[in-house]
């Protein structure tokens, strides 16, 4: 009888959770008010091809009024969204999305059962719609650090490649600003949109570029962009040659660069050292079965 009920529970849960978000109620006028003078977040790399009406993103803000942002998103995965370019409410409708199909585990398993003539214990489909729940919660979180990682290592290569044609800029004899938006020209990644962008965005508000810069650096996450930042913000203000500044910062971060792919190539020539020696010893095998059996067989 209990397990049945903590069952009913779960799957009214889910359908509950599902229904609100199909059909989400309309918000108040004096919060649809409050939300036209709302300051918008910056603009993600690249534009999201997530639609409005979908069931995550509706899932998503559902969660996002039940609960705290920072309940759902630190700092850590803010930064993942935005090198990314997923909205929250995406990323907040997978956790809850996910979330639902791990909690009806649970169920679903003591229905199984049930059919099959067979009586779980209570507390092996509670426990298992639990640890469901929370394993479909925290599993977006994971594959948003690994798309985040591959982002960023994408965002240091095309950085590498800016600082490169922007050395060459400042030794034509272009000043700093003009060069640093000309070089964001050279290409059309994600990243070098976003260093357009930032450029862009410094030039038409007066901003010193190399704060924008930074905090463009910091809302990514990218070290690399930040220690650019710094440098060419020192050297401003020292009265030094940004040039020499910056082809420092370039060569490091090639230098850095080529460890890592060394590294990386390091790291797969020896995972695949045993599949190579299982090879040969079952190609040995193959060898020697021949002679096995004619032994055998004499």
């Amino acid at each position: 009888m209990l397990i049945a009920l903590a069952s009913g529970l779960c799957l009214a849960g889910g359908v509950w959770l599902i229904v609100s978000a199909l059909w989400p109620p309309r918000p108040p006028l004096a919060a649809a008010l409050q939300r036209l003078h709302t300051p918008g977040s910056p603009r993600p790399l690249v534009p999201t091809t997530a639609s409005s009406a979908s069931l995550m993103v509706r899932a998503g803000r559902k969660l996002l009024s039940r609960l705290r942002v920072a309940a759902v998103a630190d700092d850590g995965t803010s930064s993942d969204l935005a090198i990314v370019a997923r909205p929250l409410e995406v990323h907040a409708g997978a956790c809850a999305l996910g979330a639902v199909a791990g909690a009806a585990l649970g169920p679903l398993l003591w229905a199984v059962a049930l059919a099959a003539g067979t009586r779980l214990p209570l507390l092996v489909p509670l426990w298992l719609a639990l640890a469901g729940a929370a394993c479909g919660f925290v599993a977006p979180r994971l594959l948003l650090r690994v798309d985040a990682r591959r982002a960023r290592s994408d965002f240091r290569h095309a950085l590498s490649a800016y600082l490169d044609v922007l050395v060459l800029l400042l030794a034509a004899g272009e000043g700093p600003e003009g060069a640093m938006e000309t070089a964001a020209r050279a290409g059309n990644g994600p990243a070098f949109m976003e260093l357009r962008r930032a450029t862009v965005q410094a030039r038409l508000s007066g901003d010193p570029v190399w704060d924008v810069l930074d905090d463009l650096g910091r809302r990514v996450d990218v070290v690399e962009l930040r220690e650019i930042a710094a440098a060419g913000n020192l050297a401003g203000e020292r009265g030094a040659g940004v040039r020499r500044s910056l082809m420092a910062k370039a060569r490091a971060l090639r230098g850095s660069s080529l460890s890592a792919a060394e590294a990386d190539a390091r790291r797969r020539s020896q995972s695949m050292f045993l599949p190579i020696v299982l090879m040969g010893i079952g190609f040995i095998l193959f060898l020697m079965y021949p002679l096995v059996s004619n032994i055998q067989i004499g």
